[in-house]
């Protein structure tokens, strides 16, 4: 999805744009890298397999001892990307609802301080509470807000089930849920554990893309006087 054109800016801040621009150029980017390391990793696995089957019974088995060594690093590659993925997914997840919360409620624009901690990775627990908003998408049809109703509340019980899961790590982390949730997810990952934002994180790239476009609409639709009285500014 392409950033749209904020041509006036009144409405928001040029920092809060810039960000919103930054974040949405760098996970376009961090996408493709994840969706080709996952790639990479399903088929040095694959890899490995078809030369298990060919070297069963003979002596030397470099081939699928050099494979399985190929297949961790592209592991461990994934894993780094993904982590990375996370980080400004859920950033830009939580920046694009402060500012569309903010225009759409009509509140005065953050400081430049207030912008770029925006920027960070978020904590789970404020990634959750930004993922329990509702009401936003007052300038969409029915149908779109009740598709988007139903990917906030997938997401949102995916990062319920990342805490939960995090409890169980041990090694230095919390288990008590509220103790994690004042955590960073990239500061609980482990080696041997599965990824905490497997099952979530592709979920999470795809709800922080749609933020930039929802915003503009609003605007859009707030200029041309087409939203309910309630709401506009």
């Amino acid at each position: 999805m392409d950033f749209p054109e904020f041509t006036d800016t009144a409405a928001l801040a040029a920092l809060e744009i810039e960000a919103l621009r930054a974040l949405h150029i760098t996970l376009q980017d961090l996408r493709h890298e994840y969706d080709s390391a996952l790639a990479l990793t399903q088929r040095s696995y694959r890899m490995e397999e078809n030369a298990e089957l060919y070297t069963q019974g003979r002596t030397l088995t470099l081939h699928p001892e050099a494979l399985h060594q190929a297949g961790c690093l592209a592991d461990r590659y994934e894993r780094g990307i993904g982590l990375l993925a996370w980080r400004y997914a859920s950033a830009a997840t939580v920046l694009g609802t402060a500012v569309l919360e903010r225009v759409v409620h009509g509140r005065p624009a953050p400081t430049a301080d207030q912008v770029t901690g925006l920027c960070d990775e978020p904590s789970l627990g404020e990634l959750r509470e930004c993922l329990k908003v509702t009401g936003l998408l007052i300038a969409r049809d029915p149908w779109f807000r009740e598709q988007r109703e139903e990917e906030r509340q997938m997401l949102l019980a995916g990062v319920e089930g990342a805490i939960e899961n995090a409890t169980e790590l041990g090694e230095g982390v919390p288990s008590d849920t509220e103790a994690v949730a004042a955590g960073r997810l990239t500061a609980f990952d482990r080696e041997g554990a599965d990824p905490l934002y497997e099952g979530v994180l592709k979920q999470l790239l795809v709800y922080a893309d749609q933020f930039p476009m929802e915003i503009s609409w609003f605007l859009k639709q707030s200029r041309a006087g087409a939203l309910p009285h309630q709401v506009r500014a």
